[in-house]
């Protein structure tokens, strides 16, 4: 029987130490694959994170049993735990939730401002916005599982095409980190 976990929690982060928090938790997601049983996603900044965790029930209970015991997360509180028919995330995806164009559109369609809030959101709005944060094309979301695994299918048919330009790409800039609770460069 599969069962799903929504919930959030508080990071336990002190300032300075974003970085290697958000390396931990990177690492951490790596221990997913299809052979683990979970799928899910979590979402994570400075200040909260929020997890959707899909599985056999005794898998689910078993990581929410672990989350509870670890130092990076404070005031968990499970939104949903429910039985379902069916998974809704192919994979393990976990992405850092800063600021982008695409990640700022998605906060403000689930929260009142742009600086995302799951105390505020319902757990079918967690849900929603851990799957779409999840599915962004971005560098701030890693993905393990099934959904990587996939190759894209081939054309319907062949149609002669024209050659296509070299893409042009902007420049790349440097990103900086922002401590959101100082609003200091890290």
């Amino acid at each position: 029987m599969l069962s799903r976990l929504v919930f959030y929690g508080r990071t336990n982060v002190k300032i300075g130490e974003s970085a290697g928090m958000i390396k931990s938790i990177l690492a951490a997601a790596s221990d997913y694959s299809p052979a683990s049983g979970l799928t899910g996603g979590l979402v994570f900044n400075e200040k909260y994170m929020m997890e959707v965790i899909e599985g056999a029930r005794e898998q689910v209970s078993k990581r929410l049993r672990l989350l509870f015991e670890d130092p990076r997360i404070e005031d968990l509180t499970v939104l949903a735990i429910s039985t379902i028919d069916k998974r809704v995330f192919e994979g393990w995806a976990v992405g850092y939730a800063g600021r982008t164009i695409d990640a700022e559109r998605l906060y403000l369609k689930y929260s009142p401002t742009v600086d995302i809030n799951p105390t505020t959101m319902s757990a079918a709005a967690v849900l929603d916005f851990v799957r779409e944060f999840c599915a962004l094309d971005t560098l701030y979301v890693q993905r393990t599982g099934l959904a990587e695994q996939r190759t894209p299918a081939p054309p319907l048919q062949a149609t002669p095409t024209r050659p296509t330009p070299p893409r042009q790409d902007p420049p790349v800039e440097t990103i900086r980190v922002v401590n959101t609770k100082t609003m200091a460069p890290t």
